[in-house]
Order: C-alpha cells, then sequence, then structure tokens
C-alpha cells in the first residue's frame, strides 16, 4: 500500500501550472515524494530545457522526470543510473511504472535490484508542455471523426498547420535530460532502455554520444522510418496532434496480437492502463461522446534510425515479441553492429509485453544485461524464449 505523498511545494498541486507559471523555478523542484513499503522512493521533478521545438521554440519548458530509487542507493556517490525513454504514445509514467500489483512496475523491478531508476517524458505527453495540443482543431483531419459532433461540429484545417515534434527535438530533450542526471548524481555514464518509438530515441542518442552511455535495452523496436534526413521544408505541414482510441490501441493493436492462451495474465489491466492513460493526459479524457476518452499525442516527424543504429557503441540487449509486427521489428537487430550484443525473441508477447505474463522474462534479461553486458553469460548471443521463459538458441 502506498503511504500518503508529502506535499513538497505548489507543483505537487497543480504541477503543470507550475511549470507554466514559474518554470524558471523548478529544475530541481521535487514535485512529490513517496516512500513505500519495500523502502523505494518515488520523486517527480521538472527539468529545465531551452525548447527546440518550432511550435515553442526558444521558450524555457520544464520536462518531467521521475526518480525511483531504494534510499541506501540514493546516498551512494556514483549509483548506477538507468534512464527510460518512452514511446510514441504512452508517457514514461504508464509505459513503465504502472501502479498495480508487485511487478508491472518496471521501474520499481529496477530500483529493488539496486538501480538508480529515472523516466522521462517527452513534450507532447504526460505533464511536460504540450503546445498547440489544447486547441481540438489542431488533430489530424484523419482523427477528427472522433471529436465530431461533440466537440468539433465538421471537419477543419488546423490552426497550427505544421507537424509537432522531430527526431532531433526528441534527442535534444534527451541530451538535456541526460546532463541534468549526470550533474544530480555525478555519474560519467548511464544506462538507457527504450520501448517503440523510445528506441530510436534512446538509441539514437547513444550514437550520438556514445562517452555517455553504458548499456542500452531496446525492446518492441521500432521499424525503420523511410528517410534518414529531416522533411524538407520543415517543420513538415500538417497538423500537430494524432489521437488513439480505446478500439486502436487495446482491441486492433494490442487483443488482435494476444494469440497465446493465458498471454494476458490478469486482463483487467487494460483497463487500469486505460485509466493511467487518461489521467496522465487530461483534456483529452473529456474528448469522447461515450466518456471512455482518448488519448492525444504529438504529430511527429520521424528519421534517421537506420542511419543511428549502425553507429551505437555502447553494448545492446534487443527484445522483440513474436507476435510484435515481427519481420518490419527484426529489421532492427541486423541494422547493430557491435560486438557485445544481444537478442531474445520473447515466446507468447505482443508489442506490450510489460503488461503480459511474459513480463518476468523482459525483466529477468534486462537486470543481467545491465549488472554484466550478458545474457546467460553470452556477451553475444540470439535466442528465443517459450512460455516459461527457458532460453534456447534462435531458430527463424
Amino acid at each position: 500500500m502506498k503511504a500518503e505523498g508529502r506535499n513538497t511545494g505548489i507543483a505537487s498541486r497543480n504541477p503543470l501550472r507550475f511549470v507554466r507559471a514559474t518554470i524558471g523555478l523548478i529544475s530541481t523542484q521535487m514535485t512529490l515524494n513517496m516512500i513505500l513499503n519495500d523502502g523505494i522512493e518515488t520523486m517527480d521533478r521538472f527539468v529545465t530545457h531551452v525548447s527546440t521545438v518550432p511550435a515553442n521554440l526558444g521558450q524555457t519548458v520544464g520536462l518531467h522526470l521521475r526518480e525511483k530509487v531504494a534510499p541506501s542507493v540514493a546516498a551512494n556517490s556514483k549509483p548506477h543510473v538507468v534512464l527510460f525513454v518512452h514511446g510514441g504514445f504512452s508517457p514514461s509514467n504508464v509505459a513503465y511504472d504502472l501502479d498495480y500489483k508487485d511487478d508491472y512496475s518496471f521501474m520499481r523491478v529496477l530500483a529493488r535490484a539496486g538501480h538508480d531508476v529515472f523516466a522521462m517524458t517527452h513534450t507532447a505527453y504526460g505533464s511536460s508542455p504540450k503546445p498547440m495540443m489544447d486547441d481540438p482543431c489542431n488533430v489530424d483531419i484523419a482523427s477528427q471523426h472522433h471529436l465530431i459532433p461533440h466537440i468539433l461540429k465538421e471537419k477543419t484545417a488546423p490552426r497550427y498547420p505544421f507537424k509537432l515534434v522531430s527526431s532531433r527535438t526528441e534527442h535534444d530533450e534527451v541530451e538535456t535530460v541526460v546532463k541534468f542526471i549526470m550533474a544530480l548524481r555525478k555519474v560519467e555514464r548511464i544506462s538507457m532502455i527504450g520501448w517503440s518509438t523510445g528506441t530510436p530515441r534512446a538509441g539514437g542518442f547513444a550514437a550520438m554520444h556514445p562517452d555517455k552511455v553504458d548499456k542500452l535495452v531496446l525492446y518492441g523496436p521500432a521499424p525503420y522510418f523511410p528517410s534518414d534526413t529531416p522533411p524538407n521544408p520543415f517543420p513538415e505541414p500538417g497538423a500537430p496532434m494524432i489521437l488513439q482510441s480505446w478500439d486502436m490501441l487495446m482491441e486492433k493493436r494490442w487483443q488482435n496480437d494476444c494469440r497465446s492462451e493465458g498471454q494476458i495474465e490478469h486482463p483487467e489491466i487494460r483497463e487500469i492502463m486505460w485509466q493511467a492513460l487518461m489521467k496522465e493526459d487530461g483534456l483529452g479524457a473529456h474528448w469522447t461522446a461515450d466518456g471512455r476518452g482518448i488519448m492525444r499525442a504529438p504529430n511527429r516527424m520521424n528519421y534517421g534510425w537506420r542511419a543511428n543504429i549502425g553507429s551505437i557503441k555502447a553494448p545492446t540487449l534487443c527484445l522483440l515479441g513474436e507476435f510484435d509486427n515481427y519481420d518490419a521489428r527484426f529489421k532492427t537487430w541486423g541494422g547493430l553492429k557491435m560486438d557485445n550484443r544481444a537478442y531474445i525473441k520473447v515466446g507468447c508477447a505482443s508489442h506490450f509485453m510489460q503488461y503480459e505474463r511474459v513480463r518476468f522474462v523482459l525483466h529477468k534479461a534486462t537486470l543481467e544485461w545491465l549488472a554484466t553486458g550478458t545474457v546467460e553469460g553470452q556477451r553475444f548471443a540470439e535466442l528465443q524464449s517459450d512460455k516459461d521463459g527457458k532460453l534456447q538458441p534462435l531458430i527463424q
């Protein structure tokens, strides 16, 4: 059971309003401090960043950063630091720190093992800034049908007629957060974990800053983007915001890839996850006629993943569910070139393996990789797991 959170200032009462009103004061402001019965401390901060997103270019903003750590680890002079980087729709608080049962928080699993664990949230997600995203007219026209007629009377052109964020702006944000963590914990390198579109975000940073990354874990890796160069013109014309409904996420993207009996161990996890997403989004929770809510996300200008992946130097573990758009995502494994790398095809898993029964495979492999750079003692391996997590050589 959670202990009551300690009020550490105005930001804990309304963190987003606080960011907008007093951003210059909050780079190290702790907005939440809770100690649960396992001794793990949770802290939420906003890291000061000068935005390179075209919609709020040059503005000082606050990027949300969560930390989970045992007090004894935080007291170490140089703890082993891990940073989670989220994907294209789910902010880090839901992707990596879902508050359910004992092991649905990936962050808590690592913190219990003695790591100092951080998770950042990019612009356009969660409590980080959402420029141009409060106006429903700025929803991409292909998604506007979700809002008609209760929010919009009819389809309309965006007031801000451009896509919102890019691979460059995301890498800039990762760099700001990494520098903040390194200064805070007085370390020279950190390890990174990315899921889905978080893999080119974390992997791209690792490629560009090999001196700052110790080890890398990529799971459910994003397929290669169509381009390795920025769009021209930049920003790319379009709309800044896209939407994802319950049906798209839970049925088309997840349930349709549940092909093994008992794959979702606790069926209620879908509703718990959705409610957490709606809490993080805020406004989107009120944008549907049926009260179910909808996820808002940035319309992104992605590029460079194919070019960056071959430049990663850090020892890298890659995991991919067997039901997770396998052929397209598997190509990223072939792009890695470092000697110290390992691949696991996770049996009975979809793109959402951290919420499925085989999440223990992800947790166990990650813990060993962060500790030793090996999987079952091997510095290079191509493996597959069965439904019980037993590993054997990969058979394609």
